[in-house]
């Protein structure tokens, strides 16, 4: 992946498909560095901007996390995982809004995400997991 983003250095799905590489050998903060730098080049593309979001949202930067998701949203307003993502950035703060967004991402075809919403909505209306 090194490799192909020499040869295409902008090329923001080589830039994305390396930080997820990085990730899961444990290189953290390059992984950031890049999804940084894909987000800035492409910021309504999903995949980047939820990954850089959980990244955020780890760290305890919501609000921040809430503004990468943004363009995302406005790009593709129903895409599950930007939804379920923005859902749990918002959750603290803002928890009506949040339960729109996971009602939202509860409608994906991802059993996972539609899990994880469902999840999200019964804290949020202070039920029990």
């Amino acid at each position: 992946l090194e490799a192909a983003l020499h040869e295409a250095p902008g090329d923001a799905g080589v830039m994305h498909a390396l930080s997820r590489a990085l990730e899961v050998v444990g290189e953290r903060a390059r992984a950031e560095e890049l999804l940084e730098l894909v987000h800035a080049k492409a910021p309504s593309e999903p995949g980047p901007a939820c990954d850089l979001a959980i990244a955020l949202l780890e760290r305890g930067e919501d609000a921040r996390a809430a503004r990468v998701l943004a363009p995302v949203l406005a790009a593709h307003p129903d895409h599950p995982r930007a939804n379920l993502d923005l859902a749990l950035a918002l959750a603290k703060t803002e928890p009506d809004r949040a339960k729109v967004h996971a009602q939202r991402a509860g409608r994906s075809s991802n059993a996972d995400e539609r899990e994880q919403a469902a999840a999200l909505e019964r804290v949020l209306n202070g039920q029990a997991l």
